[in-house]
């Protein structure tokens, strides 16, 4: 019986539907950064998810898709009270899926109902861009871009970026998120743990 039991539990726990949160967008302009500060600036987009999900990778643009980026970019995601909750390094020697290069985070569970920032260090200098102002986006059907985001001043370095941009002047799109949904609910959760 407990046999069964644990297998229950490994199959109702079991991530599924991996995929990229922002699959594509079209139209706007690059841009290397926001202030061209020499500390560089954060940039990226505030969303929220429709399920639970469990985030396994963050990424960057790979604007000319072939050759990599050029730079090392810190990317990292924000939770509402501005923490940071997770951040990587993305080089040159990560996973290339879609227009991103991704590089691997300890799983992190993003839950719903809340909102949250994923944002990319950018400089001047290191010769990768961003999208800002793209006339349209399509994502993961779990993830919901809300609005873009900025620094609140120059020169901040790696810091929760603070400044929204309205909805309607398209997104900034550089950073970016491989996701998993997670099928276990705490309901169930619930069940199988009392039935012992």
């Amino acid at each position: 019986m407990r046999a069964l039991v644990f297998v229950i539990i490994v199959l109702v726990c079991a991530p599924f539907a991996f995929g990229q949160a922002i699959t594509g967008f079209s139209g706007g302009n690059e841009y290397d950064s926001y202030y061209g500060d020499p500390a560089g600036d954060v940039i990226g987009w505030r969303f929220t998810v429709a399920d639970d999900i469990l985030i396994t990778d963050l990424g960057v643009w790979n604007e000319d898709k072939t050759g990599g980026i050029e730079s090392p970019h810190e990317v990292g995601i924000w939770d509402a009270s501005k923490a940071l909750i997770t951040s990587v390094t993305v080089d040159n020697t990560g996973t290339v899926v879609g227009d991103w290069i991704y590089a691997s985070i300890t799983p992190v569970v993003i839950a719903t109902g809340e909102t949250y920032t994923i944002g990319a260090i950018y400089f001047a200098s290191d010769d990768d861009w961003y999208i800002s102002g793209a006339s349209s986006v399509t994502s993961d059907p779990d993830v919901t871009w809300l609005n873009s985001v900025y620094p609140l001043g120059g020169n901040l370095g790696f810091v929760f970026p603070e400044n929204d941009s309205s909805p309607s002047s398209g997104g900034r799109f550089g950073p970016n998120f491989i996701l998993t949904e997670t099928s276990l609910d705490r309901t169930t959760w619930g069940s199988i743990k009392n039935s012992f």
